[in-house]
């Protein structure tokens, strides 16, 4: 039986004992020094100002590498730092694979090839990007017939397609990864809080520190007394920077990420797309399989304001821009219209400058961001750990681990070297990928819903079907999650708000902000049930929650849900003139599970039998939903 202390009991220790490490940010990075803090047998905690993976950990697209980046700038600008840094990536993309199994997944990537002088150029780019992996490459990239891959990707624009070349990065569930950790933490022994947020900072002897913060929850200030402290708040690593030292100069250079979903059917249900760019201005596009939906990205923009630290609202130009870039990827006859954005949110990207410890320079815009990350001891002794992505949050706060161990004199008989790269994460140990099967058996749901179980929870969902036996509805007709997953959330993750539960924990408002709208109600009810809320703490839960989705997904001006009079979304109504080009518009590939089980390539089915086949998918709200 899994016991985890309460969040009251976490608030309890962190008001009436010291620690060896305070943890300031509850992101990738954040609740990865936690890890790395606690196996060792430092005394940690961890505070976090919203929520959990609230910043820009759970607003990424996904994968690991990406967009094979570092390759193409060391190929572009002959930068050698840049393979060094690959190699790295790749070895910690392997551990992510072993560490946490039922939260990454290879992902097979195409490149689309349009030149034939090109096509040799893009496999024998990649059969370097295989070398320098080497053992840590997950599968060996290879080339991709013309006729292969229009059957994974149908809609792609025809003319000139000379082939592809596929290569293999890995998906990460970034959210429930945050959460992994966070928990792993937890099961190790150390005390955080969510909803907790920073507002003084008093000096004391060496590196030691008295630290102020609120519980916005509870309305209440208290204090936590810490050896050391790690400031990894990401877009907020300025905020804490001057509260420690007014005239710091800051090292932030943050850029704002826009990414959409789409309709499964305009990607393939297996691989991703991704098209890179020419020079530095053009954009590099990603297509990505998400949680049955396809996932579009990345249009990144300058950031002017971050000072509050929360997400800004996706703007329509950059949407648009997106939209424009994908169309220019498909066939002239697809019709791929605002209509169709199922999700559209940004994050904040928190990329860093060398700090050059003179403000008058940083205040005239010469700061250059780093490809890595940046590690710097205050005079006061605050350690700041800011930069990175998910492939280097491991080795970040590891680094930073030891150098607050080296700096504020933590090292004790008892404090050992770092193991995470051994550490299965929270819902790891025993999972396998029969997992759905043996919940399918012993609790009776859907296949569906075992198999999102599987991949969220990993082993832990025993416990949550365990732990509410009468909560297996669906929360939505068209998606797997089910009731017992609030009821979970609440207590044994620490969610707090209804935000807390459709952002951090079932991430649903990435996949479809309009569906989400529609769960409201069910999630509401189950909270207050849980938690014990007033009517008027409802409508004021269920006001914030409106006004997420408003604001930060796109509810409203790019999402728009369908009323019970529109015509349906279908893959056949996504191109013109159908029955003209119906030979040049090919048909949709079948799901990819259709596809392994049958061991080779399925014939595509005439387009226009489509709408009637149980695979195929439909975008936005459907009239059920509506009524």
């Amino acid at each position: 039986k899994k016991v985890v202390p309460s969040r009251d009991e976490h608030i309890s220790a962190l008001k009436g004992e010291e620690f060896d490490v305070l943890i300031i940010g509850g992101g990738a990075v954040g609740c990865g020094c936690a890890v790395d803090s606690a196996c060792r047998g430092l005394k940690t905690a961890l505070v976090e100002a919203d929520d959990f993976a609230s910043g820009a950990s759970s607003r990424t697209t996904k994968l690991i590498d990406g967009s094979v980046s570092y390759l193409a700038t060391a190929l572009r600008d002959k930068d050698l730092q840049q393979l060094y840094i690959m190699g790295q990536m790749m070895s910690e993309r392997r551990t992510m694979l072993k560490i946490a199994p039922h939260l990454n997944r290879v992902q097979p990537m195409v490149i689309p090839v349009y030149s034939a002088l090109r096509m040799p150029f893009t496999w024998l780019a990649l059969k370097i990007y295989d070398f320098i992996s080497a053992t840590a490459n997950v599968r060996a990239s290879h080339f991709l017939s013309k006729a292969r891959t229009l059957n994974e990707f149908p809609l792609l624009k025809t003319k000139d397609l000379r082939g592809g070349v596929v290569y293999y990065d890995v998906q990460v569930d970034d959210v429930r990864m945050c959460m992994a950790l966070c928990m792993t933490a937890v099961a190790l022994g150390a005390n955080v809080a969510n909803h907790c947020e920073l507002v003084e900072m008093v000096p004391q002897e060496g590196c030691c520190r008295v630290v102020g913060v609120k519980d916005t929850i509870n309305d209440e200030v208290f204090y936590i007394q810490a050896r050391a402290v790690i400031n990894a708040t990401g877009a907020r690593t300025d905020f804490v920077r001057k509260l420690d030292e007014e005239s710091t100069a800051p090292i932030l250079v943050p850029t704002v990420g826009t990414h959409i979903t789409l309709p499964r059917y305009f990607g393939s249900g297996q691989y991703g797309l991704l098209s890179m760019s020419e020079n530095k201005k053009d954009p590099t596009i990603v297509m990505v399989p998400f949680e049955n939906r396809l996932l579009l990205g990345l249009r990144e923009s300058e950031a002017d304001e971050v000072e509050s630290g929360h997400n800004p609202s996706p703007d329509l130009e950059d949407v648009e821009c997106l939209l424009d870039t994908a169309r220019e990827k498909l066939e002239p006859c697809v019709v791929l219209e605002r209509a169709h954005v199922l999700s559209a949110w940004t994050g904040i990207r928190p990329n860093v400058s060398c700090p050059t410890g003179k403000p008058e320079e940083e205040e005239e815009g010469k700061r250059t961001a780093v490809s890595t990350y940046v590690m710097e001891v205050s005079e006061g002794g605050l350690i700041t750990l800011a930069g990175g992505r998910w492939s280097s949050y491991r080795v970040m706060a590891e680094n930073t681990v030891d150098l607050a161990i080296e700096v504020c004199g933590l090292c004790d008989e008892h404090v050992t070297s770092s193991w995470t790269d051994d550490l299965e994460l929270d819902g790891a140990p025993g999972w396998c990928c029969l997992l759905p099967l043996e919940f399918v058996q012993d609790y009776g749901v859907p296949m569906d819903v075992a198999q999102h179980i599987s991949e969220s929870y990993g082993y832990n969902g025993h416990i949550l079907f365990t732990q509410a036996p009468g909560l297996k509805k669906r929360l939505h007709p068209n998606f797997p999650y089910i009731e017992a997953e609030v009821q979970y959330a609440i207590r044994n993750e620490y969610a707090c708000t209804v935000v807390d539960i459709i952002a951090r924990r079932l991430k649903v408002v990435f996949v479809d902000a309009a569906a989400t709208l529609h769960m409201l109600p069910k999630i509401l009810k189950l909270m207050a049930s849980e938690l014990g809320w007033s009517d008027e703490q409802k409508t004021k839960e269920q006001q914030k929650a409106q006004e997420f989705l408003v604001r930060q997904m796109g509810l409203g001006s790019i999402v728009r849900p369908k009323s019970a009079g529109q015509k349906k979304s279908t893959p056949e109504s996504c191109c013109r003139g159908v029955g003209e080009v119906r030979k040049e518009c090919r048909s949709y590939s079948q799901d990819a599970t259709l596809r392994a089980s049958s061991g080779h390539a399925l014939v595509r089915p005439p387009v226009q039998k489509l709408a009637a086949m149980p695979w195929a998918l439909t975008s936005g709200i459907t009239h059920s939903l509506v009524e």
